[in-house]
């Protein structure tokens, strides 16, 4: 195992969230020295059992001063940038809000990195949804980015931020464009998994809001988080610095096998999802990326199937019990 992250110094922006604190606990199992930003603490560190391991300086990725004081008062040698609005319907709810986190929030973490002249590696978090609609599959990096909702062209124009502050000023960053993940300690009660599975530590079966024909890709976010690590580790190198790659499983599936998989995975017999199809904006809907790109440059693929990745997100909030999450769920 490479001692890269070993006493390194990394700046988690959005450490506090579901995916922040995942990759604070792997940075941390490696040897890393971490510190987040933030504007809050929130509860999926405290999930992880990392509030007093991992520090949260609070504070807006919109302030160019006080982004460029974190970088230098720690010394940041790496920086992921997490932060932003992650929801779709976050976004489309508020707009301006979500337009001015996502992209002025990057350009400004980006700056800020270059202004610090110190960076080994800069990871930038775009999505799956800047592809939109495809005419071919599976949707490599090179695909155009055809999403037109406010959540998926914030995230394209970050993206292309992260790209053009790569080509233009040298700088060591890289753009992952990762599916959706799942996983333990996610507080989003709205997520197709984490749902499910608290309906059925409820002893209820799991609603599905669509009509479960939707098909996309699921990723435990470990193994998401392994890929921003390695990402880090070798963004400075020819091949990477300045390139996007999809972060995915090799296929994807439709929600409705995926709720099914994760009451098999359960041991629970007799159990069917209720398919309410009270929301049908995402009906027909395919999402399929390839993953090559990433395989072939740094070599990673996932460790956890579908099924072992559901099986122990089902096992931790089993033995954690729901009430830290609160109530509600769709999917």
């Amino acid at each position: 195992m490479s001692e890269f992250w070993r006493r390194r110094r990394v700046l988690v922006t959005g450490a506090s969230g579901f995916l922040g604190a995942w990759l604070s606990r792997l940075l941390l199992d490696r040897g890393a020295e971490v510190c987040g930003f933030d504007l809050t603490t929130g509860v999926c560190l405290a999930a992880h059992g990392l509030e007093a391991r991992v520090p949260i300086v609070r504070g807006s990725v919109l302030d160019l001063a006080a982004v460029e004081r974190m970088l230098r008062d720690q010394g940041t040698e790496v920086c992921f940038h997490l932060a932003g609005q992650s929801m779709i319907e976050g976004a489309a709810a508020g707009p301006l809000a979500a337009l001015e986190v996502n992209i002025r929030g990057t350009w400004t973490v980006l700056e800020a990195c270059r202004r610090a002249g110190t960076l080994r590696g800069v990871v930038c978090a775009s999505s799956n949804h800047t592809y939109g609609v495809q005419r071919t599959a599976p949707f490599a990096e090179e695909a155009p980015m055809n999403q037109l909702d406010v959540y998926g062209a914030s995230k394209a124009c970050a993206d292309i931020l992260t790209r053009c502050f790569a080509a233009s000023f040298d700088l060591p960053a890289v753009t992952v464009r990762n599916v959706n993940s799942f996983g333990p300690g996610d507080p989003h009660t709205s997520h197709v998994v984490t749902g499910s599975v608290l309906a059925l530590l409820r002893g209820e079966a799991p609603v599905i809001r669509s009509d479960g024909s939707p098909v996309k890709a699921y990723l435990h976010a470990r193994d998401t988080m392994s890929a921003y690590m390695l990402l880090g580790e070798h963004a400075a190198e020819t091949g990477v610095r300045g390139e996007a790659f999809n972060v995915t499983p090799a296929a994807p599936v439709k929600v409705l096998d995926l709720v099914r998989a994760l009451i098999a995975v359960t041991g629970r017999t007799g159990v069917e999802p209720v398919v309410a199809a009270t929301d049908l904006s995402q009906k027909d809907f395919f999402e399929h990326l390839s993953g090559e790109k990433l395989r072939r440059v740094v070599g990673w693929t996932p460790a956890l199937s579908l099924e072992e990745g559901l099986a122990d997100t089902y096992r931790w909030y089993a033995e954690r019990g729901t009430a830290w999450i609160g109530a509600g769920h769709r999917a």
